[in-house]
């Protein structure tokens, strides 16, 4: 008989303190759900505004690497042929890097599409001036700007269009 009785005492200080830890379990579940909620918010009107800069960022980017905006920015009526298609690679890649960090804010395919412009480019001034370079300036100038008017009208107006497309389907 005293064993059921100590059984049933320690029953009635474990049972109370099983409710107690279930309770509080409840309790701090529910709190810690709604303090993760508060965060998510938060950081959603900072995200957008993240996401936001980002896609104005890359459409600019695009816009820095047009073959004929790169010409109009960087030529100069004493630089040779070798010396603009140098400058306009280096702006190129540095126009890139300095926006690499845009990468985590948009999709893995926007920013391949990207990886792929800065690529197409480069080597469109690259090619351009194997054919060309070697020609008077105002011939390879007008090359550049033949073969920067056909990818900016296909392969950078994607881009464009594929940014658009996210910002929509991002912001609906």
């Amino acid at each position: 008989m005293e064993i059921v009785q100590t059984i049933l005492q320690i029953l009635g200080y474990i049972v109370p303190a099983l409710v107690v830890y279930f309770l509080m379990r409840q309790f701090l579940n529910g709190h810690l759900a709604t303090e993760q909620m508060k965060i998510k918010m938060t950081q959603s009107g900072e995200d957008k505004g993240l996401r936001i800069q980002a896609y104005e960022r890359l459409t600019l980017l695009c816009e820095r690497m047009n073959i004929m905006s790169l010409i109009m920015r960087l030529n100069t009526s004493e630089m040779e042929n070798n010396h603009l298609k140098n400058a306009m690679l280096i702006s190129i890649q540095k126009e890139y890097e300095h926006n690499l960090t845009q990468q985590i804010y948009v999709s893995g395919q926007l920013w391949e599409m990207i990886g792929l412009l800065k690529d197409n480019v480069m080597a469109a001034v690259t090619q351009s001036f194997e054919e060309h370079g070697s020609g008077d300036k105002a011939t390879y100038e007008n090359q550049m700007m033949q073969i920067g008017a056909t990818i900016n009208g296909t392969i950078a107006a994607k881009v464009k269009e594929a940014i658009r497309k996210e910002v929509e389907l991002y912001f609906r």
